[in-house]
């Protein structure tokens, strides 16, 4: 009696829970035409051999709940005739293996994949000798999920791997759903993660090939099969318009109107003018040690307008700021009605100005002395002089005396004449009201 074991065994290891890595596996056997037990003299046997798989992941997508994974791959052939009524408890016959052995085992890291191509008899007939008869693809790749914030055209879709290697996969098709349902992507079809940007995926025209947010997927394939693995997730980008680029940082500052006051401001000049529905909207951050980022959310501003002087579109903070504060700042835009909280998480993946501090206004100072006293013989012809008057360049000043009338002056000094005995109490400011303290 001849006695044919066919040892298919699947140890499909399937782990739940918080993933970091996913495996792909595509796997395809040549058809067995050897025919069954008692058939003859093939009797079931792929090429005169009884014949045997174990490998520990079929086709399928597998979550591992670690880094790597262990991929074995063991085939064997064997012919065992047991002569009649002995069966396997008696004398036995002629007994051969060839194949014996483990073809492919490997531990697999992040991007390892195997790739076995079998060009034999397919199908198996009788006679055939066929060793190491499977096509096999596998690849371990680290897990990603949708990002959390807005992308603009310009910014990559997926964060890069943390080797700072572009992966491109054999095998690995994404997929968008597109006006008319799925379709491969046009570029960087094999690109894992996908860190490229709609721009370089589709060119200026991405608007016109889907509607709303970005639908991706990927596929798994091999040449060997029609079969395909999808990704565990259909990953949704959602989409701003990207924002206008500063052409000066810092922005420009624009000192406090006086050294005392809380006036201060900045403009910033960006690269494009806002189209029609758009605002841009801007996050103002202060300096604050007790943050483990060093800044903390201020206030916001937002405008649908921007000055146009000759292409320099620029915008000017309204809100009054404080000197010798470190700030920065971050903006988007958005197109329709809302807003964007400084709570939405696309203000955390934009970039921050390099930080500033908005000057101060030069003080006003000024010294004065008497020249001469009223003379005896005369009435109200003392005099005094006000001199080192300093303040904001190009201002012009004026000075007080006793709570009366401001009198204009020019230049870094002034007398003043006409005085009578007594007390004066003088104040001296500059043409826009800052007063000397």
């Amino acid at each position: 009696m001849k006695r044919r074991i066919l040892l298919f065994t699947f140890l499909l290891i399937y782990y739940t829970g918080f993933s970091q890595s996913e495996l792909y596996v595509l796997v395809k056997l040549p058809v067995n035409n050897t025919g069954s037990d008692g058939a003859g003299d093939c009797d079931g046997r792929l090429g005169d051999y009884n014949s045997g798989y174990s490998y520990n992941y079929g086709t399928g997508g597998y979550v591992i709940n670690n880094n790597s994974v262990y991929i074995k791959i063991d085939y064997q052939e064997g012919y065992n005739d047991d002569p009649d009524p002995y069966g396997c408890n008696g004398p036995c016959g002629q007994y051969s293996e060839v194949c014996s052995g483990i073809e492919y085992e490997k531990t697999f890291n992040h991007y390892d994949s195997y790739y076995n191509s079998y060009n034999g008899p397919d199908p198996i007939e009788c006679g055939s000798d066929a060793c190491f008869p499977i096509n096999y693809h596998a690849v371990l790749l680290p897990k990603i999920t949708s990002p959390v914030d807005r992308r603009c055209e310009r910014q990559p879709l997926f964060s890069q791997y943390s080797d700072g290697v572009n992966h491109d996969v054999t095998g690995l098709v994404w997929e968008y759903y597109s006006t008319t349902g799925w379709k491969p992507i046009p570029s960087y079809q094999n690109r894992y993660p996908l860190n490229v940007s709609l721009l370089d995926i589709f060119g200026t025209g991405w608007r016109s090939q889907f509607n709303g947010n970005l639908q991706l997927r990927f596929k798994f394939t091999a040449p060997f099969t029609n079969d395909v693995i999808y990704s565990f997730s259909t990953y949704t980008i959602q989409l701003i318009e990207c924002s206008p680029e500063l052409v000066y940082d810092p922005p420009t500052l624009i000192p406090t109107l006086c050294n005392y006051s809380s006036d201060g401001s900045f403009t910033m000049i960006v690269n494009r003018d806002l189209i029609t529905n758009e605002k841009m909207i801007v996050s103002l951050y202060k300096e604050d040690n007790t943050n483990p980022n060093g800044y903390s959310f201020l206030t916001q501003e937002e405008t649908t307008i921007l000055l146009n002087n000759n292409g320099a579109y620029s915008y000017t903070w309204q809100g009054g700021l404080l000197p010798d504060i470190p700030y920065l700042i971050k903006f988007q835009t958005l197109i329709g009605n809302g807003g964007i909280p400084e709570t939405d998480p696309s203000w955390a993946s934009l970039n921050v100005s390099n930080s500033f501090t908005i000057p101060t206004a030069t003080k006003v100072e000024f010294k004065a002395k008497k020249l001469n006293d009223e003379n005896c013989f005369k009435v109200n012809d003392g005099k005094m002089e006000l001199f080192d008057v300093t303040g904001e360049t190009g201002r012009t000043f004026e000075y007080q005396i006793n709570n009366n009338s401001w009198i204009s002056f020019t230049g870094n000094s002034t007398i003043i004449n006409g005085l009578g005995k007594g007390v004066y109490k003088i104040r001296v400011r500059d043409s826009e009201k800052c007063v000397a303290r």
